[in-house]
């Protein structure tokens, strides 16, 4: 029997919009009837899964285990890493202040300017200090130009004496002749009575030139003490006016300037501040727990307020054995100080800026 050939015509049915499109196939009458089926794009998209809502539990339980993670890291961070935030950054203030008292004739620097080591703070009026140098100069030269006159009148007393000890010999000589001539009878009485005095005043003479050498050698010790005297005044004058220029004693910053042209100092009282550039520090203040994870010169990590998008490298200078207890204080912490190794300054750094501290804790644990 000969089949006939069957016209497949597919044909969408939407039932709402709810429901999937469905293809029926349908065939002439008297065909074979075929079973209903899909076309290809609606079979891909009955293939293709809804897609998933997130429940209300679901996201709740994720943000407790999210916010697990995150006090977990937090905790164990404390086994890892010795941190505090309770630090601040502190340095050295040097106090200038003027040696000699005298008006000042001009300032040299201007409030916050960054100076070195050696420049001219400000000018304090030289001219009186000129004049005692003057001074004290004439009076070493005096002092000096005596010493020769005490040198020649020593030479002329010291052959004076000469001379005087030769006649005491000599006469001592011509008593000792007219004496045992005396007792023989050979010299009259007055003979020798007149060698015994010659010989006692030239003994005498003696005496005194020998005495008058002595004073003058010591007067000469007295104008020497004279002349080292005058030579200190004169140093000391060449100090004073040396202290008329005010140097900067470190490198740093100015710092509280209350100074201008034609003010009256008086040395005692500071004039100005230099924040010492080398002295910078950061205070940190750990719990005790972290003491035993960082020794002295164990290497740590500074952040700075005014500087926070960069890492310093520092080393632990010194724990602090002696801290003040307050009552408010929860729990008690030791400050250490942590001091930069390399040189220079930072830029932005203010003295009590807030800083931030790590230390790796396990490194130290381990060592």
């Amino acid at each position: 029997m000969r089949r006939g050939i069957a016209d497949v015509h597919p044909v969408m049915v939407q039932r709402d919009s709810n429901e999937f499109p469905q293809c029926i196939a349908s065939t002439l009458s008297g065909a074979r009837r075929h079973r209903p089926g899909l076309c290809r794009s609606c079979r891909s998209d009955l293939q293709t899964p809804p897609p998933r809502r997130t429940t209300h539990r679901r996201r709740a339980l994720l943000l407790l285990v999210a916010a697990g993670l995150v006090i977990g890291l937090w905790w164990g961070s404390g086994y890892v890493v010795a941190y505090t935030d309770d630090a601040y950054v502190d340095c050295d203030v040097v106090q200038v202040t003027h040696e000699v008292a005298s008006p000042i004739e001009a300032v040299q620097v201007r409030d916050n300017q960054w100076i070195k080591r050696g420049s001219i703070l400000f000018t304090i009026d030289p001219k009186p200090f000129k004049l005692k140098l003057k001074q004290a100069i004439a009076k070493e030269e005096q002092a000096r130009a005596q010493l020769p006159v005490d040198k020649a009148t020593i030479e002329s007393l010291r052959a004076q004496k000469e001379a005087a000890d030769e006649a005491a010999r000599l006469a001592t000589i011509n008593l000792g002749r007219v004496t045992p001539l005396a007792t023989e009878g050979f010299a009259s009485k007055q003979t020798y009575d007149n060698t015994l005095t010659a010989q006692q005043q030239s003994v005498a003479q003696q005496r005194n030139a020998e005495a008058t050498l002595e004073k003058e050698k010591q007067t000469l010790q007295l104008h020497q003490v004279a002349v080292a005297t005058a030579h200190a005044a004169r140093r000391y004058a060449e100090w004073r006016l040396s202290r008329t220029d005010v140097a900067a004693p470190v490198d740093g910053q100015i710092t509280n300037l209350r100074l201008a042209r034609g003010d009256y100092v008086s040395p005692g009282g500071p004039a100005l501040a230099i924040v010492d550039a080398s002295a910078w520090r950061v205070m940190a203040n750990y719990k005790e727990y972290y003491l035993r994870h960082l020794p002295p010169g164990r290497q740590v990590w500074v952040w700075l307020d005014s500087n926070p998008w960069h890492l310093y490298r520092a080393r632990v200078q010194g724990i602090a054995h002696a801290i003040r207890r307050d009552q408010r204080t929860i729990s008690s912490t030791a400050p250490k100080r942590v001091r930069s190794p390399t040189a220079g300054v930072p830029p932005n750094l203010l003295a009590r800026n807030s800083a931030r501290v790590t230390a790796p804790s396990v490194v130290a644990a381990g060592s």
